[in-house]
């Protein structure tokens, strides 16, 4: 419970801070979790992935806990 918690946290906290620094562009607040994945490498290859498929628009890799990479995804509206 207290973990669900620090998680929900640290992505509102994120939301928050990309909409302070999305000011006039796509806003971060856009990105949407799209899975976890062991490595960096797996997280990237994940987020290449959607691009020829037409699926997001932009993407990025968050490190978290125990060595584990949360994909962020801007999707297609």
């Amino acid at each position: 419970m207290l973990k669900k918690f620090f998680v929900s946290a640290a992505v509102a906290a994120t939301a928050v801070a990309g909409l302070a620094l999305g000011a006039g562009t796509a806003s971060a607040a856009t990105f949407v979790p799209a899975g976890v994945y062991p490595s960096s490498a797996a997280c990237a290859d994940a987020g290449n992935a959607g691009f020829p498929q037409g699926r997001w628009v932009g993407w990025y890799c968050e490190g978290v806990t125990g060595g584990q990479y949360l994909l962020w995804v801007q999707p297609t509206y």
